[in-house]
């Protein structure tokens, strides 16, 4: 879609801003930066998991895991500007009930079948998003349960040779939050970010340590 997109832009040239585009309703101010800031930072989401999954790649793993790392990196770099460019190129505005990434597609593709073909591999690629704490966490807090950090429950493997314990843990405790922020996107997303920063920042800092000890 970018590709044909950035096509689009070269033979047609850019588009204004249609007149619709709503004003801001309220100054720019440190909280609202922090806002915007927080729920940017879901678009790293998924870096955590490969820094959480070290112990998985094939030897050298930490070597192994810095490729994926990077390689990911420029993907996303490469969605998120080209999304951001054309968007801002073609004029592009979300509607009261349509995210800037269907108005997007819309623009370019339509309302066809290829429209309904782009919401749905979406929809796909966020249901195997989601499920990537549910693989990520269980492991790490084997880990750490191992090491005596967390209760040694937390190390038992089930049916499926994965860390039951873990899983349903994380099961319980996303069940309490969705129940006291009342599903709030607005409330669950900056606690998202903080959860996600907090992970992949930790997990980062031991690759870098064991980078460290290893090269002394």
């Amino acid at each position: 879609m970018l590709v044909y997109g950035l096509v689009r832009l070269i033979i047609q040239g850019p588009t204004p801003a249609p007149i619709s585009v709503p004003a801001a309703i309220e100054p720019l101010t440190l909280i609202l930066v922090m806002l915007a800031f927080s729920t940017g930072c879901t678009a790293l989401t998924g870096i955590e998991a490969i820094s959480n999954g070290v112990p998985v790649f094939k030897p050298p793993q930490s070597q192994n895991a810095g490729r994926t790392l990077i390689v990911m990196a420029l993907l996303k770099g490469a969605l998120f500007l080209g999304c951001i460019g054309l968007t801002q190129l073609l004029g592009v505005v979300a509607g009261p009930q349509e995210t800037i990434l269907s108005a997007l597609a819309r623009r370019l593709l339509g309302s066809d079948f290829l429209y309904l073909l782009f919401q749905f591999t979406t929809l796909l690629i966020l249901a195997v998003a989601d499920n990537t704490s549910f693989m990520d966490f269980p492991r790490v807090a084997a880990i750490l349960a191992k090491d005596g950090f967390l209760p040694c429950q937390l190390t038992g493997l089930g049916d499926r040779l994965f860390f039951t314990n873990g899983i349903l843990a994380l099961s319980f405790v996303a069940g309490v939050f969705i129940i006291v922020f009342n599903g709030g996107t607005h409330t669950l997303i900056p606690l998202f970010a903080i959860g996600a920063f907090l992970a992949f920042t930790l997990s980062q800092s031991g690759m870098v340590g064991a980078l460290v000890a290893g090269a002394r």
